[in-house]
């Protein structure tokens, strides 16, 4: 199910700002395709009513708006970590970005700069506060997706959240009620972290499953539910993803583990 749905019978009546937060390295191309479509594509599909087409435009203001992060690793260096697309109301367009990722470099890093990336992703939920003071508020959902932890460095590109660790900006994200979910080939415990940190007060915690993403589904009334396999039609707890699944781009050689029922 698609964060902050309740389910298909919403789909297109909510009115969303949505961010996708993607590692950009090479750590994560391999499985990119799986992830984008059987995960990002249904929910782009969800908060646009429908496939995106070329037609599609909500103006300026009133409808969905998407929005595209693009972060690396410390080797893109002198370049900036980040790269930053400007909202736009067409989900036609949202998927060309997406598309025109190239998943390149990372220098054999094992880690990649997440803080960057979320902390990017904040200031656009603070710019999207300002554009939409005339219509009130609007459902917020962030996406991390990506195939490695962080860093330990806190953010230092941006601005007004410069200093602030990973573990800072999800508590953020948290307290100011944007969706937060994470999709990920690998089940990386530093990830279950960041998933756990940026929790509501008193929302459940997602039962440990095979299935690699995390999320909560926040209805806009505010009601929140615990989001594991079963509630996506997926299989239950089983053994960890091993290399096998790794090798099927993140799929688990029968392809139960990347093709739920419900997306997201």
């Amino acid at each position: 199910m698609v964060p902050g749905s309740e389910g298909p019978a919403r789909a297109g009546s909510v009115v969303a700002d949505v961010v996708f937060v993607i590692e950009g390295t090479a750590n994560l191309g391999p499985y990119f395709e799986g992830l984008r479509k059987h995960y990002l594509l249904p929910a782009i599909e969800y908060f646009n009513g429908g496939p995106p087409a070329e037609t599609d435009f909500g103006g300026d203001y009133g409808g969905t708006q998407y929005s595209l992060v693009v972060f690396n690793t410390v080797d893109c260096a002198p370049e900036s970590y980040v790269q930053c697309h400007a909202p736009t109301s067409s989900a036609y367009e949202f998927v060309t970005w997406l598309d025109g990722i190239k998943f390149m470099g990372g220098g054999g890093e094992s880690c990649s700069l997440i803080a960057e990336g979320l902390s990017t992703a904040l200031q656009l939920f603070d710019d999207f506060k300002k554009m939409r003071e005339q219509i009130g508020q609007t459902h917020r959902v962030c996406l991390l997706i990506c195939n490695s932890p962080p860093y330990l460095l806190p953010a230092v590109e941006s601005t007004t959240y410069s200093g602030c660790t990973t573990e800072n900006l999800v508590q953020q994200i948290g307290e100011r009620g944007i969706h937060f979910s994470i999709v990920s080939p690998r089940k990386l415990p530093a990830l279950r972290l960041l998933f756990e940190k940026a929790a509501p007060v008193g929302a459940p915690t997602p039962a440990s499953t095979t299935c690699p993403v995390l999320a909560r589904t926040t209805s806009p009334s505010g009601s929140t539910a615990r989001s594991d396999a079963a509630e996506r039609g997926s299989p239950g707890p089983g053994p960890p993803a091993g290399p096998a699944a790794q090798r099927h781009g993140g799929r688990h050689p029968h392809g139960s583990h990347l093709n739920p029922q419900h997306p997201i």
